[in-house]
């Protein structure tokens, strides 16, 4: 009797032993594949893909000009939209393409800090500057796509003009820096929601970088110096 019960109680613990073995190797599983995933997530965390150095990089250089230009009075450098507002500097009057001279004296101290940093990057992420003019709604569409187009058009002419007696000249290699790697655009109208009209009539820059992997574009030379008068 003795002997039987003893095979029974043996039969029933192999019986069961199966299944505490598969429930033990199951939680090694689980722990085996939470220490790849901990494993590979500080991987991308301490080296991130070449995609994500060049964001990095791109948000160094529009801090840089951000921290290059704090001194210069109302202006915004905006590095999550890549932008640049002059608030109220660089608003313009109703149906207006003109800028006061000191708005234009704010411009040309601006910018050629501007060139210093773009400088130093050397064409390897920034592409280009694009001078925006933006209009409100009054008025027909074409009519703002033109008055917007000559507001951008101003300012960068504004470089070019001959500074008061106060101001240092922009150099020639600043003039043949704005030529290659300033563009102007017009955008008529702007949903400008929570702005005024004033405050619509505007000029922003919008600082353009290359995409990863995209190769910086071909520059036509030409002479530096003759670089003709607004009209």
């Amino acid at each position: 009797m003795f002997s039987r019960g003893a095979y029974s109680l043996k039969t029933k613990e192999e019986g069961e032993k199966p299944f505490w073995i598969s429930y033990a190797d199951l939680m090694t599983a689980m722990m085996m594949l939470f220490l790849i995933v901990m494993t590979f997530s500080l991987v991308i965390i301490t080296n991130p893909g070449p995609e994500l150095e060049h964001l990095k990089k791109i948000q160094q250089i529009c801090d840089e000009i951000k921290i290059a230009t704090k001194d210069v009075q109302g202006v915004t450098v905006d590095c999550v939209n890549n932008r640049i507002d002059f608030g109220a500097q660089a608003q313009f009057g109703n149906n207006d393409s003109k800028l006061p001279d000191p708005a234009k004296q704010k411009l040309r101290r601006f910018v050629p800090i501007l060139l210093s940093v773009a400088r130093k990057d050397q064409g390897k992420l920034l592409k280009r500057v694009v001078v925006e003019g933006y209009a409100s709604p009054t008025g027909s569409y074409l009519l703002n796509l033109q008055l917007s187009m000559r507001r951008a058009e101003t300012v960068l002419c504004s470089l070019f003009e001959a500074p008061k007696s106060n101001e240092i000249i922009l150099s020639i290699p600043d003039k043949q820096m704005v030529r290659d790697l300033f563009l102007v655009g017009g955008y008529s109208f702007n949903n400008g929601q929570g702005k005024s009209a004033a405050e619509m009539q505007r000029v922003e820059f919008k600082l353009d970088f290359l995409g990863f992997d995209e190769h910086p574009p071909v520059t036509n030379p030409s002479d530096v110096n003759n670089y003709g008068q607004c009209q």
